[in-house]
């Protein structure tokens, strides 16, 4: 039994790995950068390196394939042509499908795409049935990738749709912004308002993308991944800031300041956009409540998050110290 995982060096694929090894699974995983998956190599996994939409690398990992959990994509952020997007979602996905079609040893097909994909939600929880409303170019070419799953299942391919909500962890990068300011007593909320957010810790998530290999009730299906409870942006941040031994700043940024803020951020030229303050797509992330219903994964797959907020708090805090971050 081989399993591939594409993605597999970024936050979330790397841990994936790490936890399919020790679980005594055969690991191959299909990377960009040898340097980067060497470390993964290191623990036993088979590398294959290309890009997801070089077509003779992808027929090279999606060889005698069991499972494949396909997390290949690139984050949203300032300055990447939205055909980028489209390249590594949308086709990637489609000659990787095309390719798996071919297997006969398949067994089940674990496609990550993101909950961004409903855009926002307001103050109640969505579930899986909600339409997507896309907000940027990887929220659209996530659904976009979507619907080319969804018509592969129709013909009763094997797949399933795992929608992660706001993954955090040791190993992140991508919030280590958010946890600075925090920890440096830089971050206040945008106006009054009460903006609702639903993270889900990385274990949690490796543990529900496992579940989605494994269970015979996942095929066919799309589910919310995060975890138990929304919970409040500045509750968030109160816990970031308690685990690092601090306490929020007071006070709260008006609206019409922060947007003005963000013009200017959005001025600077793309290598210089991401330090800074903010931009209007971080005003938007954190003015609008995101949340799901995650009902049907604890029905149909047995999963709740195990991991409370503060407890992943500090094991991310002391994981950014230890690495020098904060």
């Amino acid at each position: 039994m081989t399993v591939l995982v594409t993605g597999a060096t970024g936050f979330l694929g790397t841990s994936l790995v790490r936890r399919l090894l020790s679980d005594r699974a055969r690991v191959r995983v299909l990377a960009r950068s040898p340097a980067k998956a060497e470390s993964l190599q290191d623990r036993g996994a088979d590398v294959v390196v290309g890009d997801i939409t070089d077509r003779s690398a992808v027929a090279a990992a999606a060889d005698g394939a069991t499972v494949v959990y396909h997390l290949a994509g690139r984050l949203f952020a300032p300055g990447i042509p939205a055909t980028e997007y489209y390249r590594t979602h949308v086709e990637g996905t489609e000659l990787l499908l095309a390719r798996c079609q071919e297997e006969s040893a398949l067994e089940r097909f674990v496609h990550c795409s993101t909950t961004g994909v409903l855009g926002v939600t307001g103050d109640r929880p969505v579930d899986e049935t909600a339409p997507c409303r896309p907000t940027n170019a990887y929220e659209a070419t996530k659904a976009e990738a979507e619907l080319v799953v969804r018509e592969h299942s129709r013909d009763g391919f094997p797949a399933v749709i795992a929608r992660p909500g706001l993954v955090y962890g040791p190993g992140d990068l991508h919030l280590l912004p958010f946890f600075r300011a925090v920890l440096r007593r830089q971050f206040r909320p945008i106006g009054r308002r009460t903006v609702w957010l639903h993270p889900i810790y990385i274990d949690d998530m490796v543990e529900a993308l496992v579940r989605c290999g494994e269970s015979a009730e996942a095929v066919g299906e799309c589910f919310h991944l995060a975890g138990r409870e929304p919970v409040p942006l500045a509750g968030l941040a109160d816990a970031i800031a308690r685990a690092g031994g601090t306490r929020m700043s007071r006070g709260y940024i008006p609206l019409p300041a922060a947007r003005a803020l963000a013009v200017v951020g959005d001025r600077l030229p793309s290598n210089l956009r991401q330090s800074a303050p903010l931009t209007r797509g971080r005003v938007d992330f954190l003015t609008h409540s995101r949340i799901y219903d995650v009902t049907k994964a604890q029905q149909q797959l047995g999963f709740a998050a195990a991991t409370d907020l503060p407890a992943g708090a500090a094991h991310s805090v002391e994981w950014y110290r230890g690495e020098g971050y904060v």
